[in-house]
């Protein structure tokens, strides 16, 4: 099975992740608004503005033209104003044109020349060509009567030629409709995309918080189980309880292998405490043993040098007697032996006990250290996202100062619209431009408002986030608190395995003592035993060797109870364990 993400990797993908969704929904969102901005300035400055403007400049200089051909037949000018009013009547129609023909190639570039009224369903390039038509054949017809020299209301109000003068400003009215219907359907185009992008960013985010939160509960989960679970093991241990089953599968990472090391260790130290006890139950009843026979065997000996004379009419009786003991200090030499053995094993066992203690309390403390890792993370997250909070104030006021910009807009346009109503008939382009300025003010006390409520629910879901980093921040620091304490656990633990350890190598030296002194003693009652024979010609021999028996004898006795002492504090120490 391949090894999954450590929990390193796991808290660092934790930060990461959001932090990338959260960068790229910022710049997906910047990135939007600034093509919706960029789409929104070409189409009402370039196309729009600019065209209608030119359409609105083209309609004035038809009234010019128009107001210098009634001068001019009107009869009323000397020579030198009828040139004035020719040269300026030829002027107009030729900036007419020329305005018309501007407009025309920025409409043809933003290809809306087929954009069509949206009642009469006539195209801009229709219109374009009715005003052409109808504007060149009124130009043709008036210059026509100017050459004549016909003058008089007939001519100033011929009915005909102002009508055909109407149908070609017909066009440039439809024109201007047609640019002012298309400007005000880009800006609904551009709210309504501007609403569906907020409304995916909205759903986005709330899926990336919520994914974030089941993340970290479920990450959160595992570590306070795996650490309520050592926690209760070291403590029972701590209490000398080593009845725990250990778990059947481990996960893949820091925690299952700390959780495996930690069963190891409480299964070490149970087999470790049973071979003890029962290694220590064996040294007890073999030294019961011992000392029961080293009393006898002194007893024996004494009795010996008491008798000593009576030692002829005996010997048989003593050689038997010499056999038997050597042959019960020979099974006390390899029983002693024995018990030497099982110490030695006892020790290592120690040791392996103490060295697993010491890895399970790093593996301690390395988890220790990445909780601070994690409190650390957590303190860099809330930083970041006070530092959200700055920015969106920063971006309440700029949404103020356009909204006061907006008004003073409005204020100007109203005043615009003020003065052109003074100007009367010349004034009333300048009263187009000013309501077109005032509805883009308009516009932006609407955009503006947008933005206050945009950046009005944004703090609503920085402080949500804050909140939920200081809950994190205060779980994190009770796990730190709780580790700590599992830490003075295990150095509890490694404190009374280090005990035993000693305890045990002091059982170890001893036995070893009593190994040499039985090896002794089987000699010489070999000795004693060979020369039983040789009793009668040998028998202040025997006398001598039967003083040196109880000599060692007593030593043996001393000897015996030491190591009943040392087993019965062996014991102590192991019956504080439970195993079964």
């Amino acid at each position: 099975m391949a090894k999954l993400f450590s929990i390193r990797m796991r808290l660092i993908l934790l930060l990461l992740i959001p932090s990338l969704l959260y960068a790229g929904t910022s710049m997906y969102l910047l990135q939007q608004d600034k093509s919706d901005t960029e789409q929104l300035t070409s189409s009402l400055y370039e196309t729009a503005e600019k065209s209608t403007s030119l359409i609105l400049n083209a309609d004035r200089d038809m009234y010019q033209a128009l107001t210098a051909y009634q001068l001019v037949v009107s009869g009323t000018l000397s020579a030198d104003e009828k040139a004035t009013q020719l040269k300026v009547l030829k002027e107009n129609i030729d900036q007419t044109n020329t305005r018309v023909g501007q407009a025309l190639i920025i409409l043809k570039e933003k290809q809306l020349l087929q954009t069509a009224h949206a009642d009469t369903k006539v195209t801009v390039e229709q219109s374009v060509a009715g005003f052409q038509t109808f504007f060149d054949q009124w130009a043709k017809e008036a210059n026509a009567v100017v050459q004549a020299g016909s003058v008089g209301k007939g001519v100033l109000n011929e009915a005909k030629l102002m009508a055909t003068f109407e149908k070609g400003r017909e066009g440039l009215n439809a024109i201007g409709e047609i640019l002012d219907a298309y400007a005000n359907q880009t800006i609904v185009d551009t709210k309504a995309d501007n609403k569906k992008t907020a409304t995916s960013i909205f759903i986005g985010v709330a899926v990336i918080v919520i994914l974030l939160f089941l993340a970290g509960g479920i990450v959160i989960r595992k570590i306070m189980r795996m650490v309520r679970r050592i926690l209760m093991i070291t403590s029972q241990v701590a209490g000398g309880d080593l009845r725990q089953e250990p778990l059947r599968t481990y996960a893949q990472d820091e925690l299952g292998q700390i959780s495996e090391s930690v069963d190891d260790m409480v299964a070490k130290m149970k087999s470790l405490i049973g071979t003890i006890a029962f290694n220590t139950q064996f040294v007890h009843d073999a030294s019961v043993e011992l000392s029961d026979s080293s009393k006898e065997s002194a007893s024996a000996a004494e009795h010996v040098a008491t008798n000593i004379q009576e030692m002829t009419q005996e010997v048989e009786v003593q050689a038997r007697s010499s056999e038997e003991t050597s042959r019960a200090i020979e099974e006390m030499a390899i029983g002693i032996q024995r018990v030497a053995e099982n110490s030695s094993v006892m020790a290592d066992h120690s040791s392996l006990t103490s060295q697993h203690a010491t890895l399970g309390n790093e593996l301690l403390f390395k988890l220790q250290h990445q909780i601070v890792n994690m409190l650390n993370a957590v303190e860099q997250l809330s930083e970041t996202v006070q530092s959200l909070t700055r920015k969106s104030d920063e971006i309440g006021y700029i949404a103020s100062s356009i909204t006061n910009f907006a008004n003073q807009t409005n204020l100007l346009s109203l005043n615009a619209s003020i003065e052109a109503a003074r100007a009367g008939e010349h004034g009333k382009g300048f009263n187009v431009v000013a309501h077109e300025i005032r509805k883009l003010a308009a516009q932006s006390i609407e955009s503006a408002d947008g933005i206050n409520q945009l950046i009005h629910e944004t703090r609503v879901e920085i402080a949500s986030v804050s909140e939920s980093m200081l809950a994190t921040k205060q779980e994190a620091s009770t796990g730190s608190q709780m580790m700590q304490e599992v830490n003075q656990s295990f150095e509890t633990i490694m404190q009374s395995v280090t005990n035993i350890v000693t305890q045990i190598h002091e059982t170890s030296a001893i036995t070893q003592q009593m190994s040499a002194s039985s090896e002794e003693i089987s000699a010489t009652m070999d000795q004693s035993a060979a020369s039983s024979t040789h009793i009668l010609m040998r028998s202040q021999t025997v006398a001598a060797a039967t003083e040196e028996q109880l000599a060692m004898m007593q030593n043996i006795a001393a000897a015996s109870e030491q190591l009943k002492s040392v087993v019965d504090t062996l014991n102590q120490s192991v019956s504080y364990f439970k195993t079964k």
